[in-house]
């Protein structure tokens, strides 16, 4: 059977989006994306995946027309593509699939990673088969909805840490903190990161930070001076290696960071993006509670929790104790299985 997902933008709607497809094709299914033409979706797709620009984060026209633009050529493109299903990633992109999915023969699925519902999928609901959900109280929101937990990829294989490290050029026997900014990078997570190279060099930690694009050059003439050893990344490719090396987290709160941290049982610091008016990446963090600690203010008290962190194995031993705990388990081959049964008509 073929399946089509629609939208992107960030890697919070991507990088489950693949797993999900890693999972449909390791069952002998075809899967193609059409994306929503923001350039940072290149990286996800380095690997020769299938994929076609929808072009609606690029195309210079009022937002209401490029989506009907979008929706044209996604129904164009189903025509060819004959999608037993389609699933929509959320964000206002993905919206595209609803001139595709709804219909009897092609069923539409939701992809929902944040705690809170997005505007794309409380508007899309009505018309889908199901919703599929990282958090349980959110599928308990929605109409028809499936809790799937996290969703792996192949790129997040687990492997020891001091494999990891020695993979990526670091110590490997020196505790590492992981800077993580999110897809499209963060100045204030580089800047705490930054704050707290007096503490990482007094404790003997290393760092690998994610920086992304053309936002590192502060970090990295930071580290030079600090004497912490560090290694700084636009992209990291192999997701897996980073979470395996890391002793702790200092990240964004978006869906994709956070399922990872909750896979890899990395206890984290979360920054959320300040200005989501629904707040989705706090409400990811405090899902996660007490696995992670969310930051709300990037003031003392705020670095004062982070070096607790750091300086204790016991605390950050009992955070990844509460997030194995509350692991529902890898998605992957559960989303798959749903989506089949969906596609043939029988869920």
């Amino acid at each position: 059977m073929r399946f089509l997902f629609v939208g992107g933008g960030t890697g919070g709607h991507l990088t489950p989006a693949i797993g999900l497809a890693e999972g449909l094709e390791s069952q002998g299914h075809e899967t193609m994306f059409l994306l929503s033409g923001r350039s940072v979706e290149q990286a996800y797709f380095a690997d020769g995946r299938a994929f076609a620009s929808m072009q609606f984060e690029s195309a210079k026209l009022p937002r209401p027309l490029a989506l009907l633009f979008a929706m044209r050529y996604a129904r164009h493109f189903a025509r060819t593509y004959q999608p037993h299903a389609v699933i929509a990633l959320g964000g206002a992109a993905s919206a595209a699939a609803l001139g595709i999915g709804g219909r009897r023969q092609c069923p539409l699925v939701l992809l929902e990673g944040n705690f809170v519902k997005g505007r794309s999928v409380k508007c899309m609901e009505i018309f889908a088969k199901r919703t599929l959900t990282m958090f349980a109280k959110t599928a308990q929101d929605c109409r028809h909805g499936f809790v799937l937990g996290p969703v792996s990829r192949n790129t997040l294989e687990s492997i020891p840490a001091a494999a990891a490290r020695l993979q990526l050029g670091l110590d490997p026997l020196r505790p590492t903190l992981l800077v993580m900014g999110g897809s499209q990078g963060a100045r204030d997570v580089n800047q705490i990161a930054m704050d707290l190279l007096p503490d990482l060099h007094r404790l003997g930690w290393q760092i690998l930070a994610l920086v992304g694009s053309g936002l590192g050059e502060g970090l990295q003439a930071a580290l030079k001076t600090s004497g912490v050893p560090g290694l700084v990344l636009e992209h990291c490719a192999q997701m897996g290696l980073a979470y395996s090396a890391a002793d702790f987290a200092l990240t964004r709160g978006g869906a994709s960071s956070m399922g990872e941290v909750w896979m890899h049982r990395v206890p984290a610091a979360v920054i959320p993006y300040p200005y989501h008016k629904d707040r989705q990446q706090e409400w990811n963090a405090r899902a996660l509670e007490p696995g992670v600690i969310c930051l709300n203010d990037l003031d003392q008290a705020a670095l004062a929790s982070v070096r607790a962190c750091l300086e204790s194995v016991e605390l950050r031993a009992s955070m990844a104790t509460a997030l194995a705990a509350s692991d529902p388990g890898d998605g992957r081959v559960k989303g798959a299985r749903v989506l089949a049964e969906i596609a043939a008509g029988k869920a």
